[in-house]
């Protein structure tokens, strides 16, 4: 059995005139960030084996926020192949990853995640919005194999009162 998650990056904050990989998160971002880390700890008893984010900027501060909260003692690995907003190029990279690692977080971008959440898991959804996460499970032991999985939970700010 494999478990992929996916969090899409907090709110960017759009005053800044910097490069798009260069680009902070939001106050509001990290605010809808700490809801759903929160929500999730005391809603699922998760676990990663490894926890991987683009190098953007904003991804990494979003991952940042949720290690403090979920899993604060577990080292992120940046990964510069995860700044692509491409589902062909993100499935690529998930298929490579080793069978040793049954569960795995990733922080990253749109439209590539929302894509990967149509295309792999078994319910669609429209956009999956900043500091969104999703959780796919695949009956498979091989990551190169996973083929339409379950989606098990979507978690979008907009639905925690």
């Amino acid at each position: 059995m494999k478990n992929l998650f996916l969090m899409r990056h907090a709110k960017s904050d759009w005053h800044q005139n910097i490069s798009d990989e260069l680009r902070k998160i939001s106050n509001k971002g990290i605010l809808k960030t700490e809801l759903i880390a929160n929500y999730i700890q005391f809603n699922f008893n998760l676990s990663f084996d490894k926890i991987y984010t683009s190098k953007a900027v904003r991804a990494q501060e979003t991952s940042q926020i949720v290690q403090s909260i979920l899993f604060p003692e577990q080292k992120i690995e940046v990964i510069d192949e995860l700044y692509t907003f491409s589902s062909f190029l993100l499935d690529s990279w998930i298929r490579k990853l080793d069978n040793k690692l049954e569960n795995i977080l990733i922080f990253g971008h749109n439209p590539a995640f929302t894509e990967i959440v149509n295309q792999l898991g078994d319910e669609s959804i429209y956009n999956l919005s900043t500091s969104g996460f999703a959780w796919l499970q695949f009956d498979t032991e091989n990551w190169k194999s996973i083929i339409k999985g379950k989606t098990i939970k979507i978690i979008l700010p907009k639905d925690i009162k």
